[in-house]
């Protein structure tokens, strides 16, 4: 599998999540995409969902998110 390929099933994997982490809500999950989320410096989720660093950044915030750990 190339890095391309890696990066692209890891970010519809995080895609699945933000709309499971948001009851299927696609609206609310699109909102939150598209917003600065200070916890990742005050960039957009979607942003960051270009390279595998920036996808695991994404996908460890909503790891914390689940368990609690963001407010």
């Amino acid at each position: 599998m190339s890095e391309e390929q890696a990066v692209a099933e890891l970010r519809e994997q995080i895609y699945r999540e933000v709309l499971e982490l948001f009851e299927g809500d696609r609206a609310t999950a699109g909102l939150w995409l598209s917003s600065p989320i200070r916890a990742l410096g005050n960039q957009a989720p979607v942003a960051l969902m270009d390279t595998e660093a920036g996808l695991l950044k994404v996908r460890n915030l909503i790891k914390k998110w689940e368990e609690g750990a963001v407010s």
